[in-house]
């Protein structure tokens, strides 16, 4: 019996190693998809609405931010500065807009192009910019593992659109496989500055899952989105529609 328990020993230890191979971007995009509830959740979505506050490392208010997405590209939102004023941009879907104040406190409208709205969304709407990253997916490179936000993760590269466009670095939580940040560069006079973008607060909406804290850290400052409000189809399509001066503007092109 010795013997034959010797022989078993032998034969495992001369067994070559299983070599564990890097996940490609297909799989940690479909693992986060998965981990905030799945494609089929997220693609039944009518509408989506979320209402926060962005507040400076010393915890003051600043900008109070309301958002609203319909399917079909419509979109409104509203952002608040506090003891300032209000701006807002919108789209009924087919044409799209933003509402500034001037210089005489008179609110001034303009359209707006689709880039341009997809843009000012994104600022806001993180969950939107990660359920779009598959279509980035010729851009991306898995480059191992690191520890961001004090989670062990795997790093995804989004190469940028022009050469002087270093692009983006994604992180990906090997123990919930959630997306939990992303690493951009910013070039400004002064140098390159790094900003970090964390995503916590993990809470169920529905049927997903979905963070209600989005922290930016440029050079050791933080400033922090706190999300207190996430609503999914429960947005009433009327508010899309478009704001008379919009429809003028919109007649005289």
């Amino acid at each position: 019996m010795i013997r034959i328990i010797a022989t078993i020993l032998l034969g495992l230890l001369l067994e070559p190693a299983v070599q564990v191979t890097d996940p490609t971007p297909e799989d940690l995009l479909e693992g986060a998809i998965k981990a905030i509830g799945g494609e089929h959740a997220i693609e039944s979505l009518e509408s989506f609405k979320l209402h926060g506050m962005i507040r400076l490392p010393d915890g003051r208010p600043v900008i109070e931010v309301d958002l609203a997405t319909f399917t079909g590209g419509k979109v409104l939102a509203v952002q608040t500065f506090v003891g300032i004023g209000q701006t807002r941009f919108g789209s009924d879907g087919s044409t799209s807009w933003e509402e500034n104040p001037s210089s005489t406190n008179t609110q001034v409208y303009k359209l707006i192009d689709d880039k341009t709205l997809s843009q000012k969304v994104k600022q806001l709407n993180w969950i939107e910019w990660l359920t779009k990253l598959p279509i980035q997916l010729e851009k991306m490179k898995v480059q191992g593992e690191t520890e961001f936000d004090d989670e062990a993760c795997w790093i995804l590269h989004i190469e940028g659109e022009g050469k002087f466009d270093s692009g983006e670095q994604a992180f990906f939580s090997k123990a919930t496989k959630r997306l939990i940040g992303r690493q951009t560069i910013e070039h400004t006079n002064n140098g390159d500055a790094i900003v970090n973008i964390y995503f916590r607060d993990w809470r169920p909406v529905g049927d997903l899952q979905l963070f209600h804290t989005v922290v930016f850290n440029r050079d050791g400052i933080e400033v922090a989105i706190v999300f207190d409000t996430i609503e999914v189809d429960s947005v009433d399509e009327r508010i899309f529609e478009l704001p008379n001066a919009v429809i003028k503007l919109r007649d005289k092109k």
